[in-house]
């Protein structure tokens, strides 16, 4: 199965909902529809996994490399969803403790 991917935006945040494989022959298209949400000035973006089966080394590069192009831009990108193989697999290289929002991120930045 190849890679969908369809984006809508609400309340200030862009959502990218992934359905499939996210893998060599798909992680271009990923790639560049990150890139292109950030650059039009999106601040907050997110990855939905929730229909993702399977994410290799090349899917997981983009994530890591779109996560560091917002945070230059100043925005956030985070992913949701993730489950089963990929979620181990963000959990197994860690990278689930920056690209996964969790209580830290959602709390107001004065602490409170």
């Amino acid at each position: 199965m190849g890679l969908a991917l369809h984006t809508t935006r609400q309340d200030g945040r862009a959502t990218i909902a992934a359905r499939g494989s996210i893998d060599l022959h798909s992680s271009d298209e990923l790639r560049s529809r990150l890139t292109e949400l950030v650059d039009a000035g999106e601040r907050v973006v997110v990855v939905d996994l929730t229909a993702v089966d399977f994410c290799d080394s090349s899917g997981l590069n983009v994530l890591v490399r779109a996560y560091k192009h917002a945070r230059a831009q100043n925005a956030a990108l985070t992913v949701t969803g993730a489950y089963g193989r990929v979620e181990n697999v963000l959990r197994t290289t860690g990278l689930d403790r920056f690209l996964i929002a969790g209580p830290a991120e959602e709390a107001p930045a004065d602490g409170r």
